[in-house]
């Protein structure tokens, strides 16, 4: 069987429905996976952080940036902010016109007309809806884009700070923030594992996907797939192609009667063009391909020994 690839439930079952459409041999299994991730952060005082980085590229930037933050925390935390209305009054702190920015990317995400709910939860969206919709000027997008990834950015780092300093909501502030722990991200191949500042995570999380396979000669037939497919599913279109073209090559090339399996395998290579040239392959999959070929009746194999039918 040869692997189309691997998709969470809902994309498989859209992948599948296209090939089977065409005429495709499809099979389908789920597998649990492992996705693996290693993680490395500086912590520390702020000073101390400022202190030891001082030199490193990109890091001083970061910690200045990471200070608007710690100021705008501390303002949302003594204007009373609890669990509730501390992202609203800490971001309008840390970023001018927050609510109005929230507003209007809701409306580029989702155009008014199908978000009645969420027009409601945040109010009347104000300015004008086309200056982001639509065709919307390309910069202005972009702007609101990365509003909403410093605004995410920011809330996490504020949620570690309340952590690592054992702050509580409706606790006095005082000094606590004026030099507080925090942790910034580093690159784990650039840190000294024996570091006492350097914390280093690796983050494992399982579920599952769908491997997709299909029949290697019924890959032949990847001309009748939809061109829908073909366009939002292109990688895995060129790799069904090339095991199609390699199924025609062996068919159109083969003489009828007996070979083995070093001269089937010479079959399953694939050239063609000249200024642009396709090669393909297929010689350390041969058996496979055959075999794929004997279930469609189209040989016979016995050990090394392939007998073509008809």
């Amino acid at each position: 069987m040869f692997k189309v690839g691997e998709f969470y439930e809902d994309e498989a079952k859209t992948v599948a429905a296209y090939l089977k459409d065409a005429g495709l041999k499809v099979d389908i299994k789920g597998l649990v996976v492992a996705r693996t991730e290693y993680l490395a952060s500086f912590r520390g005082k702020l000073s101390e952080l400022k202190e030891k980085l001082s030199d490193v590229e990109r890091m001083p930037e970061l910690i200045e940036k990471r200070e608007r933050y710690l100021s705008a925390m501390k303002t949302a935390l003594e204007k009373g902010a609890v669990d509730e209305t501390f992202r609203d009054i800490y971001l309008n702190e840390l970023i001018p016109n927050w609510n109005e920015k929230l507003e209007k990317f809701r409306a580029l995400r989702d155009p008014p007309e199908k978000t009645n709910e969420a027009s409601a939860e945040v109010g009347e969206i104000s300015g004008d809806v086309d200056e982001i919709s639509g065709e919307a000027d390309e910069e202005v997008r972009d702007n609101l884009f990365e509003t909403m990834i410093e605004s995410v950015v920011s809330l996490d780092f504020a949620e570690k700070v309340m952590d690592l300093n054992e702050l509580e909501f409706g606790s006095p502030v005082g000094n606590l923030l004026d030099d507080p722990v925090i942790s910034l991200p580093a690159d784990r191949n650039n840190c000294e594992s024996d570091d006492p500042m350097v914390y280093q995570r690796m983050e494992v999380n399982l579920g599952k996907m769908y491997e997709i396979t299909i029949d290697e000669f019924s890959a032949s037939l990847f001309d009748k797939i939809d061109e829908d497919f073909q366009e939002e599913f292109s990688r895995e279109f060129l790799a069904i192609r090339s095991m199609g073209l390699v199924s025609m090559g062996v068919i159109n090339a083969a003489e009828k009667g007996k070979m083995d399996i070093e001269e089937f395998a010479d079959l399953c290579n694939f050239e063609s063009g000249d200024r642009w040239h396709l090669s393909i392959d297929g010689s350390m999959v041969a058996e496979e391909i055959a075999r794929s070929f004997e279930k469609m009746g189209m040989l016979k194999m016995k050990g090394d020994t392939i007998k073509w039918k008809g």
